[in-house]
């Protein structure tokens, strides 16, 4: 007789514990291939649900395999159930929410203005919030506050076009709110990015623009000046030398200039007086270099702000603002400047009026010619500059008899001048070398802004 048969004939099958069942059932399991080998009393140990590893290791490993297959299934199940019930959460709230902005609300409108019962939803509030708001923006007159109001709209719009009362998302407008957003969120943070630098002013220069350049706005101010660079000089260095090319334009911060036309005093540059402007008061945007026409030495130790011309011409070529309120304040330092040589023939500086007259006009048929010849090197500025250029020979009084002498300095004749191309002349020197890179970092900076 078995062991099985031992086993339910002594304590039976209706009183086995379920552990021990299933302890009875691996034995048997084991007896049926292993039946010589009997077994120890450690097999009917309270606890044990396992034969001894030592005679029984084939039947030990798939009872193993059997449990962590059996914790994986469970384990699965609980991941199963928990995400089923995390989904329903999620479909619950978002029911909960789609419910708030679309469910139609009763307008409590008087009996006597209407008999009709008029609903609307969140949702549609939202939706004539955004054309309210940008019907707003149209009657103001500033340039941040319409912006902060179309980023108010748009966004109303986004909340109208995703909760949308036909219950489905209006992808088309939601999509191009999203980029008016960010358009104006950007110029907005770019204003204010301006504003903080120019609340980052020195001292010095916040008295400097309440002193001579009131006509421009702070903001453009910080452009200005956070464009260049301030460079100290000690008495007797030679910040520019006659005859000899300069690109850069400079603003006297601190001290006294000595400007010397061969070797001869013809006026002096105090705080606040550009110097080698080129024309620029009049409106010529001529970037690179320009040919000095007189020696300009510091007097005493002198700070001055440098600006490469290049640079300032394509700012001032970028933004309208800065240009007109620099061109008045270089009228103004142009007249301080003549008023300064009426002071220096008055106190007797000047040893020969007459020879200091014929230096003046030199150095002023000089710098002409400077400018001329740097118009002439690209006919593209002499189309884009005749008409500056012509103010310009007005308010320092070239004639034509001036003007020819300086085209014969320059290789040109009157006739070449007027049709505005020389034979054998070629084209744009500047914009031959242009790539497509240029033109297209040009157009995101007239854009977006520099």
């Amino acid at each position: 007789m078995t062991f099985g048969a031992v086993a339910y004939r002594f304590i039976g099958r209706q009183v086995l514990q379920r552990p021990t069942r299933l302890a009875l059932t691996r034995l048997l399991h084991c007896q049926r291939f292993e039946p010589k080998l009997s077994l120890g009393t450690s097999s009917f140990l309270p606890g044990r649900t396992f034969c001894r590893a030592s005679k029984r290791p084939r039947c030990y490993a798939r009872r193993k395999q059997s449990t962590s297959t059996t914790v994986k299934r469970e384990n699965a199940t609980l991941a199963t159930a928990e995400s089923a019930a995390s989904n329903n959460e999620r479909e619950s709230f978002w029911k909960t929410v789609e419910d708030f902005w679309r469910k139609p609300r009763t307008i409590p409108i008087p009996r006597w203005i209407s008999p009709r019962h008029h609903t609307m939803t969140v949702s549609e509030i939202f939706g004539h919030s955004s054309f309210l708001l940008v019907a707003i923006s149209y009657a103001v007159d500033d340039f941040l506050m319409p912006r902060i109001i179309a980023v108010a709209g748009s966004t109303a719009m986004l909340v109208f076009t995703y909760f949308h009362p036909h219950g489905r998302v209006l992808w088309l407008p939601f999509k191009w709110n999203m980029l008016f957003i960010a358009i104006n969120s950007y110029r907005i943070g770019k204003v204010y990015l301006e504003r903080y630098w120019a609340s980052q002013l020195s001292d010095e220069f916040l008295e400097l623009r309440r002193k001579h350049f009131y006509l421009m706005d702070a903001e453009d101010f910080a452009k200005l000046v956070r464009l260049g660079k301030v460079e100290e000089y000690k008495p007797g260095d030679h910040i520019a030398s006659q005859g000899v090319s300069n690109c850069y334009m400079r603003l006297v911060l601190e001290g006294d200039l000595d400007v010397l036309r061969d070797s001869e005093l013809t006026y002096v540059l105090e705080k606040a007086n550009f110097v080698a402007e080129a024309g620029l008061h009049a409106g010529l945007l001529l970037p690179g270099e320009m040919e000095s026409c007189c020696t300009v030495v510091a007097k005493t130790k002198t700070r001055l702000l440098v600006w490469d011309r290049s640079e300032l011409v394509e700012l001032l070529a970028r933004d309208a603002g800065i240009l007109r309120a620099l061109k008045a304040t270089l009228t103004w330092d142009l007249v301080r400047k003549l008023k300064g040589q009426r002071l220096l023939l008055s106190t007797g500086r000047v040893n020969d009026p007459e020879a200091w007259t014929v230096r003046r006009n030199e150095q002023t048929q000089h710098r002409y010619a400077a400018i001329l010849h740097n118009i002439l090197l690209h006919p593209y500025y002499l189309k884009k500059e005749r008409n500056e250029l012509n103010k310009y020979r007005m308010i320092h009084h070239i004639d034509d008899e001036a003007h020819n002498k300086a085209l014969r300095e320059v290789g040109w004749t009157p006739e070449e001048f007027e049709l505005g191309h020389r034979n054998g002349h070629g084209e744009d020197m500047v914009d031959g070398r242009r790539g497509w890179k240029w033109y297209i970092h040009e157009y995101f900076i007239r854009v977006f802004g520099h």
